[in-house]
């Protein structure tokens, strides 16, 4: 709230209030303060103070009276007494509120620590009796002392107090002339002919000092307006300004005391708005962008030649050229007879195994790579189709700019928000790690990083839960609970868990992974090792296509 409007609204108020009894003090949410007054004439009012960094203001409402529930007294010993006088300091943001036998609420209404003072005393002499916030820094304190700030009204003082340094034109002009709102100093900038996010020269220019300047003059008569930018509340002003950004519109009010109420409640519901659309809007965005990246990296992924193909002409080389080669060779270099060139090519092998018996290995692979890859062809126009659904789920939610509509939106995608967001970014409980359903009753259980790993395998999976993990490289762990160790676990089971696992894993770009399927007993912590550092003692390994995140 700037200098300007609070000293209209305390002229105003000093009329309205005085002689007002104070009937009750409390607050309902952590930053707010209320204060219930019952003028002479039988009105009651209720005055608000909100103390938050981001949206320091004070406003009135009519009627009043503190709800039964979660609410706290605050200031009990003032009730009973009467205003005296409403005045704001010389510029400064120190709106005080004179009470009968010489004390004062003054509320400090800037910096990033604001609250309201309970003090008493003769009028230049007060101490701090009680504090709304910060108590433990000001009770027993002095009053504070307001400052007044600068308040060039020529040209020349303008151009005397421009900065040296400073980012834009806007700010230079807002420390030249401290007391001009934002909006009203942007304006000041456009009345001039220049832009708000230009780059200030080194002295300020003739025509805009003379704009300030003019500004200034023409704020010694207020004419309150708020500023819209559709429906969204942007700035409360102590008179409209001639030229706006396109889109925005200036509502005059006839006091400043209406003004002010009208900005404040709208504030305070976009707060409100902004908590519940921000969790959802940054979630969603991630969600979108990632989904995308899936997409083009599965895309590339499809592009590359297959493995397959190379495992089966590893195969054919064997079993052409070293089909009598005993086990325990790791690898054999052959010449290509298959490709017909002089180049040799080396073929991995399992020393546990023959030539023959790999040669059967690597045809069982490409058989398997191949299958996989057709899998994943398939599947990529489903992973493209979710990556355009969650970018229309967000583009519909930037739309949204008032809580019903917003409360409407999570209501009418709450399964598809559900399926892709976080429970915490919808309002619900975060566990340290992610649950998934299966199907058929059946759900994995997944770690979020190297600590949810670790708590998830050590302290959530019991001994006869199915674990899972992708083979050789980071990723998170999977475990799939079971009722009792005689549960069967379905293939279909086995195999979305993981594909989760290679979902979850660094390896979720490849077309195909291979996951360590075995169970929790196997599984053991590397002491001394990182958080969720395991070793596996026995494992089957399943090729799977990562699943989409």
């Amino acid at each position: 709230m700037d200098w300007f409007t609070l000293r209209t609204l305390a002229d105003e108020w000093d009329a309205a209030l005085a002689g007002a009894r104070v009937a009750d003090v409390w607050t309902q949410s952590p930053r707010e303060l209320s204060v219930l007054l019952e003028t002479p004439d039988g009105a009651p009012w209720t005055l608000r103070v909100v103390c938050d960094p981001a949206s320091t203001t004070v406003f009135r409402t009519p009627g009043g009276g503190r709800q039964k529930r979660n609410t706290a007294a605050v200031f009990p010993d003032l009730v009973g007494r009467t205003v005296a006088s409403v005045r704001v300091a010389d510029r400064d943001r120190h709106l005080l509120v004179g009470l009968d036998g010489g004390g004062a609420l003054q509320a400090l209404l800037f910096g990033s620590r604001p609250t309201v003072l309970w003090t008493e005393g003769a009028r230049d002499a007060r101490t701090v009796r009680d504090a709304f916030l910060q108590a433990p820094l000001w009770v027993g304190e002095p009053a504070p002392t307001p400052r007044a700030a600068p308040d060039p009204s020529t040209p020349e003082a303008v151009a005397t107090r421009w900065p040296e340094t400073a980012r834009t034109l806007s700010q230079a002009v807002r420390r030249a002339a401290p007391l001009l709102p934002p909006a009203l100093a942007d304006a000041a900038i456009r009345d001039a002919g220049l832009s708000p996010t230009d780059a200030p020269p080194t002295t300020c220019p003739d025509a805009l000092a003379a704009s300030v300047a003019a500004l200034r003059t023409d704020l010694e008569t207020p004419r309150p307006a708020v500023l819209w930018r559709g429906e969204i509340a942007e700035a409360l002003v102590p008179l409209p300004p001639a030229s706006l950004p396109d889109g925005w519109r200036a509502e005059p009010f006839e006091n400043a005391d209406e003004a002010v109420r009208v900005y404040a409640r709208r504030a305070l519901g976009q707060q409100r708005f902004q908590a519940l659309y921000r969790p959802v809007e940054a979630a969603l965005a991630s969600v979108a962008a990632r989904r995308a990246r899936s997409a083009e990296a599965m895309l590339d992924e499809l592009s590359q030649p297959s493995r397959a193909d190379r495992y089966q002409h590893w195969a054919h080389l064997l079993m052409a050229s070293a089909a009598g080669q005993p086990a325990g060779a790791e690898s054999v270099t052959l010449p290509d007879l298959i490709a017909g060139t002089d180049e040799p090519i080396t073929v991995p092998l399992d020393p546990a195994r023959t030539a023959v018996e790999n040669a059967e290995r690597l045809y069982d692979k490409a058989r398997r790579t191949r299958g996989a890859r057709e899998a994943a062809e398939a599947r990529w126009g489903s992973v493209q189709a979710d990556a355009d659904a969650a970018a229309a789920l967000l583009a519909e939610l930037r739309a949204v700019d008032r809580v019903p509509d917003l409360q409407a939106f999570l209501d009418t995608h709450a399964g598809a928000l559900g399926a892709a967001l976080r429970p915490e970014a919808t309002g619900g409980a975060s566990e340290p790690f992610r649950r998934i359903a299966l199907g058929g009753g059946w759900e994995a259980l997944v770690g979020k990083n190297g600590r949810s790993n670790a708590h998830l395998t050590t302290r959530v999976a019991r001994p006869h839960d199915l674990w899972l993990h992708a083979r050789g490289v980071p990723g998170s762990h999977v475990v799939v609970p079971r009722a009792s160790r005689t549960q069967e676990v379905p293939p279909h089971v086995v195999e979305a868990a993981a594909r989760l696992a290679a979902g979850y894993s660094e390896a979720r770009t490849q077309s195909v992974v291979p996951v360590t399927v075995t169970e929790r007993k196997y599984v053991r912590p590397v002491k001394g090792g990182p958080l969720g550092l395991v070793r596996v003692d026995r494992e089957r390994v399943v090729d799977v296509v990562p699943a989409e995140r």
